[in-house]
């Protein structure tokens, strides 16, 4: 398992444990030896034992492993939402071209890659694909899906605008319902949150600005639940784009006087991504 013993054995002795004490009723200390040594590969089970019996989580593990990094897709997946959320055209499309040297690396990077050209197309910026094509690869794996992964609920999320409004409706609930048993799962994050702030925009964007609103509220309850406070002034914003739109007064002190706030306090990023979501 690559030099996953070598970490397993700095971990073992920066907790002061012997072989004897992390190898206890799952396999042979010289097995375990042979391990740290990079001479011999355990089952994935007994990997999860030996971890339990230091306390320290498979995630963990992985990012210890990685000398203390996120793997290169999660680098190359924060530079593509980063650029995208704030609508910075140049870093967009650096991050883009990164990805698409990447694209013929497995799966996972081919649809990092299909993600980043529709960020393009919705830039309006060259893209070497369309969105028809994209539609034609995603739409496929995203209904036919039966039994819905984590990693189902982030595609998800990310591929949601391939949809007329009435499939993203559907797709949309059946993730809620679907999500029930992710509910504890520590990588849960923002992904709800963001489905239905996504789903939001959508409906606001094709007039149903009642049913946007319920979405927007369901976001903004979920968020309220996480501790989000980024997430939850994100579809403040996006909840005063729809009021405004029915109003007949265009006042938002309310929402300008909290971007003040977190101006004064440097959060100078988040100012200009919500002033994004507002145009």
């Amino acid at each position: 398992m690559e030099h996953y013993g070598k970490t397993l054995k700095q971990l073992r002795i920066s907790r002061n444990m012997s072989q004897q004490e992390v190898c206890a009723e799952i396999m042979s200390r010289s097995n375990l030896s042979r391990f740290e040594n990079q001479e011999y590969i355990p089952g994935f089970d007994k990997v999860i034992q030996l971890l339990a019996n230091l306390g320290v989580e498979m995630d963990e593990f992985m990012y210890i492993n990685n000398n203390y990094h996120i793997s290169h897709y999660e680098r190359l997946y924060e530079q593509l939402i980063h650029a995208e959320n704030r609508r910075n055209h140049s870093e967009l499309m650096e991050a883009a071209a990164k990805i698409a040297v990447e694209k013929g690396t497995n799966r996972g990077f081919y649809e990092l890659y299909l993600l980043s050209q529709m960020a393009l197309l919705e830039n309006k910026l060259p893209a070497a694909v369309t969105i028809a094509q994209i539609s034609d690869e995603m739409r496929t794996v995203l209904l036919d899906t039966e039994n819905w992964l984590f990693t189902d609920f982030r595609r998800l999320n990310n591929f949601l605008r391939i949809f007329n409004l009435e499939e993203a409706v559907f797709l949309y609930r059946r993730a809620v319902k679907e999500f029930e048993k992710y509910e504890a799962f520590p990588r849960e994050n923002n992904i709800r949150i963001y489905l239905a702030l996504n789903l939001g925009q959508m409906l606001a964007e094709h007039g149903q600005q009642a049913q946007a609103v319920t979405h927007f509220e369901q976001a903004k309850e979920y968020a309220g639940k996480k501790n989000k406070l980024f997430q939850k002034l994100t579809i403040e914003a996006s909840l005063e784009r729809v009021v405004q739109a029915s109003a007949e007064t265009k006042d938002n002190k309310g929402f300008k006087e909290l971007l003040v706030v977190l101006s004064e306090m440097g959060y100078t990023d988040t100012v200009a991504a919500l002033k994004n979501y507002q145009k």
